[in-house]
Parts: C-alpha cells; sequence; structure tokens
C-alpha cells in the first residue's frame, strides 16, 4: 500500500490531503478506479445490454457467490458464462431494462453499489407469464476488484419482491 500526503493552503486555510493506493502487479490502484471498472460493467454489460463484454471485464479467475433462492448458478467453462446466463434471463423477461447505480461505497480492492433496476415485464420469467407491468428493484452488489478486472461477486436479491411486482392488475 502506498499512502500519498499533500498539504498545502486552500484560499487561506491550511489543508492536508490524504489519498491511499493499492499496488497491484506494480502499478497503483485508486478506489476510485476500483469504483470506475464497476461503473462500466454496469454500464457497458447491465444498461447497454452488452453482455458479451463481460468475458473482457471479469477477471479469468473470476468466482460469483451468488446463489439464487439457494441454488447455485449453473457452472460454466467462462468465468462471465453465468452472468451471462443469468443477466440474459432476466433481458428476456425486461427487454427493457436499465440499472442506475443510486450509490457506491469502497474500502480496499472491494466496492459496494446500490443498484436499481427497472424494466417492463414482457417475457416469461420463473414460470410468470409477462404482464407488462413496470418493475423497479434495488438491491447491493458486493464486488473485489483485481487488476483492473471483477474478479468477486456478491449479493443478495429479494426475488419475492419482484414476483409482487410482476403479478396481473386485478
Amino acid at each position: 500500500m502506498v499512502a500519498l500526503a499533500v498539504e498545502g493552503t486552500l484560499a487561506a486555510y491550511p489543508c492536508s490531503v490524504t489519498c491511499t493506493l493499492r499496488l497491484q502487479r506494480g502499478i497503483a490502484v485508486s478506489i476510485e478506479d476500483n469504483k470506475r471498472v464497476v461503473a462500466n460493467f454496469v454500464q457497458v454489460c447491465q444498461n447497454q445490454h452488452d453482455l458479451a463484454a463481460a468475458d473482457e471485464i471479469l477477471h479469468p479467475d473470476f468466482v460469483n457467490h451468488y446463489d439464487p433462492a439457494g441454488h447455485p448458478i449453473p457452472p460454466t467453462p467462462r468465468p462471465a458464462g453465468g452472468f451471462q446466463w443469468f443477466y440474459g434471463m432476466l433481458l428476456r423477461a425486461f427487454p427493457d431494462a436499465t440499472m442506475e447505480i443510486n450509490e457506491q461505497l469502497a474500502e480496499r480492492d472491494l466496492v459496494a453499489t446500490r443498484k436499481t433496476l427497472r424494466g417492463t415485464h414482457l417475457g416469461e420469467i420463473w414460470g410468470l407469464p409477462p404482464t407488462g407491468n413496470r418493475v423497479e428493484f434495488e438491491f447491493i452488489d458486493i464486488f473485489r476488484v483485481k487488476d483492473g478486472k471483477l474478479v468477486e461477486h456478491w449479493t443478495h436479491m429479494d426475488f419475492d419482491a419482484l414476483r409482487l411486482q410482476m403479478r396481473p392488475r386485478e
């Protein structure tokens, strides 16, 4: 870990700024860099629906610790395969899906992101036929970043809350 300190005067007030950088393979990496890696993943893969880009954004050693409803995502030959399968399923149900980053917090090589998925239920998912309902679903992802790529992922999603929004309107 490398710590940089800058001291000086700002508008006649003494100030001191410390920026902590982690070294990864001899390259200084800031917390802000790690947040940008996660934000890029959200923008490219989740908002632009470019699932193939996940092959470059996810680290070759990527591990997804997420078990939806207690069932692990099926293993795939490529690290991005599980994400592509899961998010592809969501896109078939919500083809207009957008993901908003509401907040990001970072510490060391971890980035927590509170996000909101919004979309229209236009395709079948989990045996539920399309209803045309607009849905809004908030959750938190935690990613570990290594070598400028996403290497680990944890999340918990309340799919019961999402299912309630997909019920036919009376």
